[in-house]
């Protein structure tokens, strides 16, 4: 049997990474050893992780990348040594220079899994030379839709073989709750963070709250309380406070999504977003801004959402508009909600990972 480790440098933020690597190492320990491991974290994981995944911290407390390096990978490189590891995911890129250092003499496989993307030029030095380190030492290189792959092979100048992508799983059934087109409320979900785009999601909010009346907004997701003071003082500065609410971090699905009538996301960029799909799920219909990358390969245009260009906040306000006012149009966009459901079939991306797996 294969030993297979899950890596990602703090499990401290709910955000898409992490939930995909705890539903990946649910999976994967029904045919694995499967260890999921965070460097750094002090915190338990906030999604539910299966007894058969050996879960670990390996740090008690949280430390600097830049200044503990060599620790972070002598740590690292003495767990996957001692448990015979035959193949590490490092998920995200902040793993990747530790990941492949922690590896390098080893026979065990470092396979970098970028969970944003390479297309959007606004990373940190560091993070740019942690995709670089990845796109060159890492045994494998996993993204999350085709256009980032075709990007990195353009950008990094790496063969075709060495790359993959890999979209995130549709799960096959959230909830049974029907979706009421009568519905007033909006809800947008995510970490708060600048790429998250919740200054955009504020100017939108002022202008299609005050033309509706009777329309409320909803955001769920953590983050730093900085950012949430941040956005919180924009939301009071613009006097949104009892229409645009801020509800924290929320487990039950059916409470997030089960009453709501529109999504919107307003993202700088993406990965391939899982809240799309989960909004999907629930059957709602979804305004939300074309970034990169991901929604294009989610969202039918016309079909079951809109597609608005980066970062016309004009435009979504009218795109949004349009639906809140259209009982009928929001009902029909909902119809189609799961057109594309298969291309993000749980059993046939499932598949992909066990067949990489298996060959590499």
């Amino acid at each position: 049997m294969k030993k297979i480790a899950l890596v990602k440098w703090s499990i401290d933020r709910t955000d898409g990474g992490l939930k995909v690597a705890t539903s990946l190492a649910n999976e994967l320990s029904e045919m694995y050893e499967v260890h999921l491991l965070s460097m750094i974290s002090t915190e338990t994981n906030f999604f539910p992780v299966k007894d058969s995944v050996k879960y670990r911290n390996l740090s008690p407390k949280k430390i600097s990348m830049s200044k503990n390096f060599l620790s972070a990978v002598k740590l690292l490189r003495s767990y996957l040594t001692k448990q015979g590891i035959d193949i590490v995911f490092g998920i995200g890129m902040s793993m990747n220079s530790v990941g492949v250092a922690s590896t390098l003499g080893l026979k065990t496989k470092f396979i970098s899994c970028d969970h944003t993307n390479s297309i959007v030029d606004i990373d940190t030095k560091v993070k740019k030379v942690q995709r670089y380190v990845g796109a060159k030492f890492a045994d494998k290189i996993i993204t999350l839709t085709q256009e980032d792959r075709r990007n990195y092979i353009k950008k990094y100048g790496i063969f075709e073989e060495k790359i993959d992508y890999i979209y995130n799983w549709k799960e096959d059934c959230l909830s049974n709750v029907a979706y009421n087109d009568e519905s007033v409320k909006i809800v947008t979900v995510g970490r708060f963070d600048y790429q998250k785009g919740y200054d955009y999601l504020v100017q939108v909010a002022k202008k299609v709250l005050n033309e509706k009346s009777n329309w409320t907004w909803e955001i769920y997701g953590s983050g730093s309380q900085d950012e949430v003071d941040k956005i919180r003082n924009l939301i009071n500065e613009n006097d949104l406070q009892d229409k645009l609410v801020i509800k924290g971090l929320e487990k039950n699905q059916d409470l997030i999504y089960g009453d709501k009538g529109i999504y919107v996301m307003t993202s700088r960029y993406e990965g391939l977003p899982l809240v799309l799909l989960e909004a999907q799920q629930y059957n709602l219909p979804i305004v939300s801004f074309s970034c990169p990358t991901g929604p294009n390969e989610i969202v039918e245009e016309g079909v079951n959402g809109y597609l608005v260009e980066c970062y016309d906040t004009d435009k979504l306000s009218e795109k949004l508009l349009e639906l809140m006012e259209d009982e009928v149009l929001r009902q029909s966009f909902s119809e189609h909600a799961k057109d594309n459901m298969d291309k993000f079939n749980k059993d046939k991306i499932l598949k992909q990972w066990l067949e990489l797996i298996e060959t590499i």
